[in-house]
């Protein structure tokens, strides 16, 4: 027995209406042709499914019975062509994304597991640098969007601020007084707190690795320049300086114009913007 699933939507919304007129205007359809729809999906079925009077229409039992079935049928179609189009949303297209080490353990795993959810046949590309490396390859070409701590503002970008990280000083709650300061000397925001920071210590261990200094600074080996984010990250139990100078870094997303005009672009750009804001 075959089935028109137009004939199966109109009855659904016609069961909800008091007459055929109604329902034609409902469905934007005239009353003939739904008229005819119906009385061609009761011949399939061989039954009757409105009592029709002066006054309107009313679901037969058999009507009723049906309904609920009818319903039931068009809910799996509709979720089957949800799981279709989810399967089909990068279509083999591998999407890469550049972000620091640090940004991407704060970030990626949870945009993957959103994208995981709604395209299940996502393929993504990690690459990690310091952030102006990252916004060098996005211009170039070479990566396709990015998390980019400060990006440099240039016309040939889409630039968008999404959070803020606030770099302090911080130390072990137990240090009281110490010589040494564990930092990244070469970051922009390093050299901005020094030049503020008054009898900061004269002794430096240097080194680009964000996880190495809160560990140290945990270790109490002296003070450590870190952002809060990646102290959060760590687990250590650090005291921030509140009173001593800061820095407060702007999270972006980066990418070039013409990226995030098809389906599977946008959903990235999606993901990634709410695992920063969440």
């Amino acid at each position: 027995m075959n089935f028109r699933l137009n004939d199966i939507s109109h009855f659904i919304e016609t069961s909800s209406c008091k007459t055929i007129v109604q329902a034609s205007h409902k469905l934007e359809i005239s009353q003939p042709a739904l008229s005819e729809s119906i009385k061609r999906l009761e011949s399939d079925l061989g039954y009757t499914l409105f009592y029709r009077s002066r006054t309107g229409i009313q679901l037969t039992p058999s009507g009723k019975v049906f309904l609920e079935k009818a319903k039931t049928a068009l809910s799996y179609l509709a979720e089957l062509n949800t799981r279709k189009e989810q399967s089909e949303i990068f279509a083999n297209r591998t999407i890469s994304i550049g972000c620091h080490t640090t940004v991407a353990q704060y970030s990626i795993p949870k945009a993957l597991k959103i994208l995981k959810d709604k395209a299940p046949d996502y393929k993504i590309e990690l690459k990690h640098d310091l952030s102006r490396h990252i916004q060098t390859e996005i211009q170039n070409g070479r990566i396709d969007i990015g998390l980019v701590i400060n990006p440099v503002e240039v016309p040939d970008l889409i630039i968008q601020k999404l959070d803020y990280d606030k770099i302090s000083i911080w130390s072990h709650p137990q240090l009281e007084e110490s010589d040494t300061l564990i930092c990244n000397p070469q970051l922009f925001q390093t050299q901005s707190i020094l030049k503020k920071w008054k009898n900061k210590p004269h002794k430096i261990i240097a080194t680009d690795s964000l996880e190495l200094i809160c560990r140290l600074t945990h270790e109490k080996i002296g003070y450590g320049i870190i952002p809060e984010r990646a102290v959060l990250l760590s687990h250590d139990h650090l005291k921030a300086h509140q009173q001593l100078p800061t820095y407060k870094d702007e999270i972006c997303l980066v990418y070039r114009p013409e990226f995030g005009k098809i389906a599977c672009e946008k959903l990235v750009i999606d993901c990634l913007k709410n695992a920063i804001k969440s």
